[in-house]
């Protein structure tokens, strides 16, 4: 598998975006759930797609809500832990993760996603700022050695981004060169 998609296509996990329990359906159309609620509403969901087989990927949050989410949730993937508005101090950002999660993250075979088709839709200035969050989680997950991906996450075929423009999107946000190897392989 070489993409993450919220629609089925060939070579790409797919994932049911889920707010609620009831959203959930046991059928086998998907790979698995992205799911985007709160931590009460997540942890339902987990609970009842226990021993399903099912791919599981959460939406980040703030600090507290991923920590939480990587420590204590059955995961696969944590989506964008960047991604909620969040205060800088003035020598380090707040970018959703920190060396403690990204070690606990990397114990725990838990892959940091990073999604192409939100930053597509920012303005310039969200823009820079979504990119210095997402410079410091590279260092933070290169350091502690946890994985992590760019995959498109799109809702139809034509906001699919290609290998070759994930592959050089990290390179430029200062990849190793093994963590770029790795940056299409889920």
């Amino acid at each position: 598998m070489k993409d993450i998609n919220l629609f089925r296509t060939k070579d790409s996990i797919f994932l049911k975006k889920v707010k609620s329990k009831a959203e959930v359906s046991k059928d086998k159309e998907c790979d698995g759930f992205l799911i985007s609620s709160s931590e009460k509403e997540a942890r339902r969901i987990i609970e009842s797609l226990k021993g399903s087989g099912k791919k599981i990927a959460i939406e980040g949050g703030d600090d507290a809500f991923n920590r939480r989410a990587i420590e204590t949730l059955r995961i696969n993937y944590l989506v964008s832990p960047e991604i909620k508005p969040k205060n800088n101090n003035l020598k380090q950002r707040d970018s959703g993760i920190n060396h403690v999660v990204a070690k606990e993250a990397a114990k725990r075979n838990i892959t940091i996603i990073i999604s192409m088709s939100d930053i597509a839709k920012l303005t310039s200035v969200e823009k820079v700022r979504r990119l210095e969050r997402l410079i410091q989680n590279v260092k933070i997950c290169r350091k502690a050695k946890c994985d992590i991906k760019i995959v498109s996450l799109a809702n139809n075929k034509n906001n699919i981004i290609d290998e070759k423009s994930r592959v050089s999107f990290g390179a430029s946000l200062g990849m190793s060169s093994q963590q770029v190897s790795k940056v299409i392989k889920t």
